[in-house]
């Protein structure tokens, strides 16, 4: 049985997979409760607390986030 190759979509899924653990990761790297993450993100405390419990993947929250892990500490994009 062969190997599915890696296509764009596959990787993004493994990234939306792994989004809870990416954010609650970045988060705690940077020293924010998950309400001073919420609001560097713009979004609410609640919808973080889904997002890294798993439960919320809507995909406009997926993309504040994977904007949100992008910046450096002080909102300075990569």
């Amino acid at each position: 049985m062969s190997r599915s190759r890696p296509t764009p979509y596959r990787e993004l899924a493994g990234v939306l997979e792994g989004l809870p653990l990416l954010l609650r990761e970045a988060r705690r790297a940077r020293g924010l409760s998950l309400r001073a993450a919420a609001g560097e993100i713009g979004m609410s405390f609640s919808t973080v607390t889904r997002i890294e419990e798993g439960v919320d993947c809507v995909l406009s929250n997926a993309v504040a986030v994977l904007l949100w892990l992008d910046q450096t500490p002080g909102g300075v994009r990569r």
